[in-house]
């Protein structure tokens, strides 16, 4: 039993975050899978870093390597007062690739690679070798062993259903962080089985949202569309940011192509349905003196091969950028386009990595009204035509009133508001618990 004078031991499960806590050293140009970050992982650790401030908390991260050493140097147990157990799968990736291809449950062939001539038999024969999968719905044996007061887990899916279990059979709390809207699609509120485009089933994702103790909303859309639709009452927190990381004098320099002034960036992953890179490009062909540059995490290798074989000669399209210099490259960016999709969005970490790094923001929606009451940016309602203009309206004559905009992520997405009401709700799940 936990002394109640001793810190809350906290566990955050986020498999893919290790990328944003510690840069991969890699002598491979080609991005793996498990090698990049988005908006949850950066979230996440913004998070973490802020609860080991306090010394009430004690906070351990779990995330996923493909090997016990980072090239050549053993991965760090600790970074910024904040503990990594991280669990190595060392045929994570190489699943990734055969998951891209092949339906496993389905049993099709979704698209052919002379990779799997080698790839499966290779799968096959370290099979009895190899840890099984978790259980979705289960707790997690990957988590079981380690003594934790409370759990926080991220986005409405399997690993999280497994994060919730595990903690409902140690009867620790548990928080699940909603990221995207789809989190919360109407379909989930039904009975009906089936699997998202990730190839998440609906079983699983109910299990998370409805078994765990607390769900923490990113915006009131989701506070209000949890209640409407779920019959769930949540808590919200609007993803936090520290400003001061995003101005200069920089701490790491962005380097080439990203070193120098360019118009526009964008950044997100190869799919057609969330982030939609497609957009980006359509809006570029009909901007051919922009430059632009796209930093893209793989996904989707069918949408990848599309995209590269028709982005046009002004697109620069960019592997992965170390998370310790992309405050550096939103500084060199002129204006910052965001093309992900209502439905699949939560609330987009690289909004408040834009405008706190004061580059204008031109949007296809206006995610938790977010430009509307900042002012960082211009939306436009879905519309590519409306988007190739905010984009030469805000290269040519930007209108942000900085000082307004800063007062607004001061308000309502300070890094050390958000977490101390986080280590409230925490120290108060704990309270009622005992």
């Amino acid at each position: 039993m936990r002394p109640s004078s001793a810190p809350v031991r906290i566990g955050i499960v986020a498999w893919n975050a290790l990328p944003c806590i510690v840069p991969y050293e890699s002598s491979s140009t080609k991005v793996y899978y498990g090698q990049t970050f988005g908006g949850m992982e950066t979230a996440m650790w913004t998070l973490a870093q802020s609860l080991a401030k306090d010394a009430s908390n004690d906070v351990t991260c779990f995330v996923a390597a493909p090997s016990h050493r980072n090239g050549n140097t053993p991965w760090p147990t600790k970074v910024n007062n904040v503990r990594l157990k991280i669990h190595v799968d060392r045929f994570r990736q190489l699943r990734h690739e055969v998951g891209e291809c092949i339906d496993v449950e389905a049993k099709r062939l979704k698209r052919l690679s002379p990779n799997l001539l080698w790839q499966i038999p290779v799968l096959g024969i370290t099979r009895p070798f190899r840890m099984r999968d978790p259980v979705d719905c289960q707790p997690d044996p990957q988590l079981a062993n380690y003594p934790v007061d409370v759990w926080i887990t991220f986005g409405v899916n399997s690993a999280s259903s497994r994060v919730v279990a595990t903690a409902a059979s140690k009867n620790a709390p548990s928080f699940l962080c909603i990221q995207s809207n789809a989190g919360l699609e109407e379909r989930l509120a039904t009975k009906e089985d089936y699997r998202n485009e990730c190839g998440e089933s609906a079983e699983s994702r109910r299990f998370a949202l409805l078994q765990c103790d607390q769900v923490v909303a990113q915006s009131q859309w989701q506070l209000v569309r949890l209640k409407n639709l779920f019959r769930r009452d949540g808590l919200l927190a609007r993803n936090p940011i520290k400003r001061s990381q995003w101005l200069p004098p920089y701490s790491t320099p962005a380097l080439p192509p990203l070193d120098q002034p360019f118009d526009v960036l964008w950044i997100g992953r190869y799919d057609d349905f969330h982030k939609r890179p497609s957009l980006m490009l359509q809006a570029a062909k009909e901007l051919p003196n922009v430059s632009i540059k796209m930093i893209a995490n793989p996904f989707d290798a069918t949408v990848e091969s599309r995209i590269r074989n028709e982005a046009p000669s002004n697109v620069e399209l960019i592997d992965r950028v170390p998370f310790e210099q992309m405050p550096s490259v939103f500084g060199a960016a002129k204006l910052f386009v965001s093309t992900g999709s209502l439905k699949h969005e939560g609330f987009p970490n690289v909004l408040l990595q834009s405008a706190a790094s004061h580059t204008p923001i031109v949007s296809m929606s206006d995610h938790d009204e977010f430009l509307s009451r900042s002012g960082a940016g211009v939306a436009c309602e879905e519309s590519v035509d409306r988007l190739v203009a905010a984009i030469q309206q805000q290269l040519t004559t930007p209108s942000i009133d900085w000082v307004s905009v800063d007062a607004y992520l001061d308000q309502y997405h300070s890094v050390d508001n958000i977490t101390r009401q986080f280590t409230q709700w925490i120290h108060d799940a704990i309270a009622g618990e005992a």
